[in-house]
């Protein structure tokens, strides 16, 4: 099998040709065939690899420094990033974004249940103890501040634990983007309670090693306080829950009536 065709076919139509070498040339960085700070090869020898011309191998190069997958040198070349620069690239990007209110809530929507079912499978015994200590330091009882602080720390420690460094800077992004808007979601012992019993639940399927319960158990801590909150609605209590009243004032005794005196 040649070079050229190892990774599938050109498509036919030449705009589609730097789009598929940029894939291809990203899967071989993946793979470890050109590893993190090494060179690419020049335009003239991809162009001879792949029997396209050095526009297509310009315009493929130039995709995949859009993805942050190599950085073009003056005087050195195309040099494949490492995943440290990839990510504080992405965050970069990222802080550059528009961050109103629904475009976190679909990010967090797309995002974070297939993390926390790729967080069951990765975890390691390290990664649940972290998690595990977050979850044992957070008390409903705190500040809306000090809560809001250990959900952010929770859901970071959960993106961390999947390995992948690039769902770790994506996460730091909603943390800071989204603070504003997730400070409400604490701002009573109910909404801390229901947040605190979410990280719980979805623990206890990371724990487990149960990824389908795990995406499902983010799922529905997402629908139960993040995205009511981002509406203004209360979050559903779950049975038995009340927020806690002040005490009943004790009631004054009632002045006998003229019937009652005369029974005396």
């Amino acid at each position: 099998m040649g070079d050229n065709d190892s990774d599938g076919t050109f498509l036919a139509s030449a705009a589609g040709k730097p789009a598929e070498l940029a894939s291809i040339l990203a899967g071989r960085v993946t793979a470890g065939q050109y590893p993190p700070g090494t060179r690419l090869p020049g335009e003239r020898e991809l162009a001879a690899t792949f029997h396209v011309s050095r526009g297509t191998v310009r315009d493929a190069i130039a995709i995949l420094a859009q993805r942050h997958v190599v950085r073009t040198k003056w005087g050195a070349g195309t040099i494949v990033l490492d995943t440290d620069e990839a990510s504080l690239a992405i965050e970069t990007v990222l802080r550059q974004a528009d961050h109103e209110r629904g475009n976190i809530r679909e990010l967090r929507d797309l995002v974070e249940p297939p993390m926390a079912a790729l967080a069951a499978r990765r975890a390691s015994p390290s990664d649940l103890v972290t998690l595990h200590g977050i979850i044992d330091h957070t008390d409903i009882r705190m500040t809306p501040r000090e809560s809001l602080r250990m959900d952010m720390a929770f859901h970071l420690a959960l993106a961390e634990s999947t390995g992948n460094p690039l769902l770790a800077a994506l996460l730091r992004f909603v943390n800071d983007s989204a603070e504003a808007t997730r400070a409400g979601t604490h701002s009573t012992v109910t909404r801390r309670r229901v947040s605190l019993d979410g990280h719980r639940a979805i623990f206890a399927r990371v724990q487990a090693g149960d990824a389908p319960g795990a995406q499902q158990a983010m799922l529905d801590h997402l629908r139960a306080i993040g995205g009511m909150d981002v509406l203004g609605i209360q979050p559903q209590r779950p049975a038995g829950l009340m927020e806690p009243t002040k005490p009943m004032e004790p009631t004054k005794p009632m002045k006998p009536t003229r019937q009652a005196r005369d029974e005396r």
